[in-house]
């Protein structure tokens, strides 16, 4: 199979606000490198994304629609769609971020750099191949959080009783 870098399919750059920009009514999504999604008032992004802290708790997003992002944080755009499907890039750099996390450096706050991302080596396969494959791991997903509902349901019923 052959294989191309990140950079070729995808556009990278990083938000420009400052953690603290948030605000708690705010009508946008604001991606920081926390796990959790903030609010504020103004956007400076409309796009079909994946998003990757940069730095902290490295963990990646997806997300279609208006936002902004903090300055650490990568915002991955398709070049073309009709060559890459961007869930598909999504579950791509998903399935990498070990890999990443072990890349990180930094004493006290890992962090990763731009150069990490570019590297990714993407599949060059067929855009159908890629939306089958993406349908197989939204359904994959979607029975992972049926399960974890049942077991936490089975967890709340066994504590009940006891």
């Amino acid at each position: 199979m052959e294989y191309i870098c990140l950079n070729e399919v995808c556009s990278i750059k990083t938000g420009k606000l400052d953690a603290n920009a948030s605000t708690i009514d705010g009508k946008y999504p604001f991606f920081t490198c926390s796990k959790e999604i903030l609010k504020i008032d103004n956007y400076s992004y409309d796009c079909e994304c994946v998003l990757v802290a940069g730095n902290g708790d490295l963990n990646v997003k997806y997300y279609n629609g208006k936002f902004d992002a903090y300055q650490r944080t990568y915002i991955i755009e398709v070049k073309n769609k009709e060559e890459y499907n961007t869930l598909f890039i999504y579950y791509l750099i998903q399935s990498k971020i070990e890999d990443l996390k072990k890349q990180s450096i930094g004493a006290v706050i890992k962090y990763i750099k731009l150069n990490h991302l570019t590297s990714i080596k993407v599949p060059k396969i067929d855009i159908q191949e890629q939306i089958k494959i993406v349908e197989i791991l939204n359904n994959y997903k979607k029975l992972m959080t049926i399960k974890e509902k049942q077991k936490s349901d089975i967890d709340c019923l066994i504590n009940s009783k006891f």
